[in-house]
């Protein structure tokens, strides 16, 4: 009997067994470049019953078109000769067949000149879990040609508006299929953020102010810390274990930091300004935040104890949701740019900024993918608002939703 996106086979030639010969056959192909073209073929339909959505030849395709390293080039047949011409040294083929409720799907990544296979993987799941097959593929042949985690298992959180009273916490994968929702409560939730494959943290007006709760995604969850004051904006670092927010316990909105449990609570920051939306630097040594005390709201940057406070940028209006990129290297942020807020990034030490985004509406609240190099944000435009994803070079910019009610997204690191 067929299990849910169970793997069949790994047959890899370049593989950890394999000749030392055969592994550089593969890795000469893209090991020192920054992109290679692969041909792509429609899979071979073995059976009698076809797969008419999630095609996992065109899902794999608009992965590898977005990760931005992968010229794809989608043909109907393997020609060594116009592949050659195109300067082409792989394709992909592959097979699959439907059994009742369930589908068997077969990837090989093959030599363009010699039709060898260079690298085949099956996998064999239910009909709705076509998408997550062409994923897993994508992020092998990433992990493969480029030696970098691939991100499109991943998944995202977000806030699905609708209206003033009630904003609903929602979990999608990263192209948005597979949408559903964790938390229905008719209030407003805001701010979710993933802590790990398990459980996530957000803000929620349940009790009438904001507090911050934490789930798992199999539903149990509760309050991080029952109290009376106003707490928001919760961020989770997987290195120290701890979460840090905004809190009013004290008179003025501070940053603090705790436990995952709710315990050893420490209070950053001790200004009369409005301090918030604070984020971990992923090696857990420092916090970026936004702050009005300098006038109007900027982004700054502290030591995890809240010392050596010090302003990123200079350029620009009115900034606000820093995010630090996993790589350490760069923070993006929403600037108000010619009246309206656009994305930005820059480096950790304030030089190298750069306007990420360049469309219609505000966008806002950026949040970076695993490997370093995407970006998520939300885009309102008009009354409606939809989460869109761009390389950090502002290129490759795709629509992810089309509900009109989606913002404040993040993006898993799994």
């Amino acid at each position: 009997m067929m299990r849910t996106l169970v793997l069949i086979s790994f047959a890899v030639i370049l593989g950890i067994n394999a000749p030392l010969a055969e592994r550089i056959t593969l890795e000469s192909y893209a090991s020192n470049l920054d992109s290679i073209s692969i041909a792509l073929l429609p899979l071979k339909n073995s059976g009698e019953t076809a797969v008419t959505k999630n095609e996992p030849w065109k899902v794999l395709a608009a992965d590898l078109e977005f990760s931005g390293r992968v010229n794809v080039l989608r043909v109907l047949k393997a020609d060594p000769a116009e592949l050659a011409k195109s300067n082409v040294p792989l394709y992909i083929d592959g097979e699959y067949e439907v059994f009742g409720k369930y589908v068997r799907v077969e990837f090989t990544l093959r030599d363009a000149k010699t039709s060898d296979a260079l690298l085949e993987k099956k996998y064999e799941g239910e009909m709705g879990q076509t998408g997550m097959m062409a994923h897993r593929f994508a992020d092998m042949l990433v992990s493969t040609l480029f030696g970098d985690k691939g991100i499109f298992e991943s998944r995202m959180l977000f806030v699905k508006d609708e209206g003033a009273r009630e904003k609903d916490i929602m979990i999608m994968d990263w192209d948005g299929e597979n949408m559903h929702q964790l938390i229905a409560a008719a209030t407003v939730n805001i701010f979710p953020v993933f802590v790990d494959s398990t459980m996530f943290l957000w803000t929620s007006f349940i009790r009438g102010h904001p507090s911050i709760y934490k789930a798992t995604f199999g539903g149990k969850g509760g309050a991080l810390m029952n109290n009376r004051f106003v707490e928001s904006s919760p961020a989770y670092s997987p290195i120290t274990g701890k979460v840090v927010f905004t809190s009013s316990r004290d008179g003025t909105m501070e940053i603090y930091t705790c436990d995952l449990d709710g315990t050893d609570v420490k209070r950053l920051t001790k200004t009369k300004a409005i301090n918030t939306s604070p984020c971990w630097s992923p090696n857990g040594y420092q916090i970026a935040f936004t702050s009005d005390r300098v006038g109007g709201p900027r982004i700054f940057i502290m030591d995890a104890d809240g010392s050596s406070v010090h302003q990123l940028t200079f350029e620009g209006g009115y900034q606000d949701s820093p995010a630090w990129s996993p790589k350490g290297d760069r923070i993006a942020y929403q600037c108000l740019t010619n009246g309206k807020f656009e994305i930005w990034t820059a480096k950790t030490d304030g030089s190298g900024v750069f306007q990420v985004t360049s469309c219609p509406g505000e966008n806002e609240y950026p949040a970076w993918a695993a490997d370093g190099m995407h970006i998520v944000f939300s885009s309102k435009r008009g009354p409606k608002s939809d989460l869109y994803a761009a390389k950090s070079d502002g290129t490759r910019l795709i629509r992810l939703t089309s509900t009109g009610t989606a913002k404040m997204p993040d993006w898993s690191n799994f």
